[in-house]
């Protein structure tokens, strides 16, 4: 149960990381022009998001070995 829920918070934050990022990439012709403010915002909100994703599946993933319901 605990692993559902995890990985429910794993896809959640998936998914506020794809809105985040798609009208962004979808308003560009040519990603590698970007300007250095618009790596910057991507560096500031998407990778502490990605981690964020990546910390809930693998805690989803090793919930049933640490002996969580």
């Amino acid at each position: 149960m605990t692993g559902n829920i995890f990985f429910a918070a794993a896809a959640f934050t998936l998914a506020v990381v794809i809105w985040l990022m798609l009208p962004r990439i979808a308003s560009r012709r040519d990603l590698t022009k970007m300007t250095p403010a618009e790596h910057g915002w991507y560096a500031k909100r998407v990778f502490p998001l990605m981690l964020l994703f990546a910390a809930f599946a693998t805690a989803g993933s090793l919930a049933g070995q640490w002996g969580w319901p």
